[in-house]
C-alpha cells in the first residue's frame, strides 16, 4: 500500500507526561490532559463509569 492517513502521522509526539497525574496523556497542542483534565479544569476528571486505577 502507501499514501493515506498513516503516511501522514510519522514522527509527531502528540501526548507527553502530565505534570499533575503523571500519566502519558497530556496533549501538547491542546494543552489538556485526557486522563485528569489538567489545563481544562481545576477539578480532577473522573466519571462513575470509569474504573478506579490502583
Amino acid at each position: 500500500m502507501g499514501k493515506g492517513t498513516p503516511s501522514r502521522r510519522g514522527g509527531k509526539i502528540v501526548h507527553i507526561r502530565c505534570r499533575r497525574c503523571g500519566s502519558h496523556s497530556f496533549h501538547r497542542q491542546h494543552e489538556v490532559c485526557s486522563s485528569c483534565g489538567f489545563g481544562d479544569t481545576a477539578r480532577r476528571r473522573s466519571y462513575s463509569w470509569a474504573k478506579l486505577k490502583r
